[in-house]
């Protein structure tokens, strides 16, 4: 029987009626209700209504960190969702079996199921949109960690400056609103008055403010996907979501990534050869993928963790 499938993110819920096997027979998407609880789960319930009698579960990938339960998230967008068991509400609501997946997990999972991950045991999938969220599949299985929070990259290191100690995480320096933000006060507009399509046609236009904003912000990707590739061994890093779409963006992570492979493994004014040191370069080329689903691939991801349940 169908499913109901749920992608929750900070702009807009994306909502699909979907066959066990990924066929997407129905989509909608609203807006993310941000004014209350009872708003938010008003919004989640109506989308579904009138294919309640069509489907037997619901499945719903969403973002924020996860309690060790599974279902309950600290939510980092809308705080009164901290603490809220989302698979029991939505099982009052909808009365019908209901997983939940962090986004990450569920964009990661979909390109490994029916994407750019498919047939690789070892995947790391970044999911690029209004922030990056991340997944893990090791030796053909989803990886979760101790507290159902691995792959946490919004949370790893991309700028340290020892002698200040000074660090900055990447999930701030790949926050696009960020990047938004920027532009506008560069170019002297109200903030956040610039659109993401308005900013990557303006990046496309060669414009050296957007360019460089971009430059910073693939950079950080592209230090998470090597450190990641480094420690885990993979057989392929997927950036996936929405922004992934962007060849500027994408091809910009694929230049920095070949940066760092290269200038990584040399030290200036120092013959590391003369060392006994020889460095076979291709050990450090990351197998980077252009995701397949981008934009659904939450939805494929969560859809694949109700069918597997």
């Amino acid at each position: 029987m169908n499913k109901l499938v749920y992608d929750i993110g900070a702009s807009n819920i994306k909502f699909a009626l979907m066959t066990p096997e990924g066929e997407i027979l129905v989509r909608r998407t609203v807006p993310t209700p941000r004014e209350s609880l009872e708003a938010y789960f008003s919004a989640l319930t109506e989308l579904a209504e009138e294919y309640l009698n069509e489907a037997d579960g619901a499945a719903f990938s969403t973002n924020g960190r996860m309690f060790p339960d599974g279902d309950t998230y600290r939510a980092y967008t809308m705080s009164f969702l901290t603490g809220v068991n989302l698979r029991e509400e939505m099982e009052k609501r909808l009365q019908m079996p209901v997983v939940v997946e962090n986004d990450g997990v569920a964009a990661t999972l979909g390109e490994w199921w029916k994407g750019a991950g498919e047939g690789k045991p070892n995947v790391l999938g970044i999911v690029l949109g209004s922030g990056m969220g991340s997944g893990l599949i090791l030796d053909g299985r989803p990886v979760r960690g101790a507290h159902n929070n691995s792959a946490m990259t919004f949370g790893m290191l991309t700028s340290v400056d020892t002698a200040k100690d000074a660090y900055v995480l990447s999930g701030i320096e790949t926050a696009f609103p960020m990047l938004l933000y920027k532009i506008a006060m560069a170019k002297q507009v109200p903030p956040m008055s610039i659109t993401g399509p308005q900013f990557f046609e303006m990046a496309e236009s060669g414009d050296p403010t957007c360019l460089y904003l971009l430059d910073g912000y693939c950079k950080a990707v592209a230090v998470t996907a090597y450190n990641s590739f480094c420690l885990l061994d993979l057989d392929a890093v997927v950036i996936t979501g929405g922004l992934a779409e962007q060849p500027l963006l994408y091809h910009g992570i694929e230049e920095a990534l070949e940066k760092i492979s290269t200038g990584s493994l040399q030290y200036e004014g120092m013959d590391l050869t003369a060392l006994g040191i020889d460095i076979e370069k291709d050990d450090f080329k990351v197998p980077l993928r252009q995701g397949i689903l981008c934009r659904d691939a939450n939805l494929y991801g969560a859809l694949y963790r109700l069918v597997t349940r």
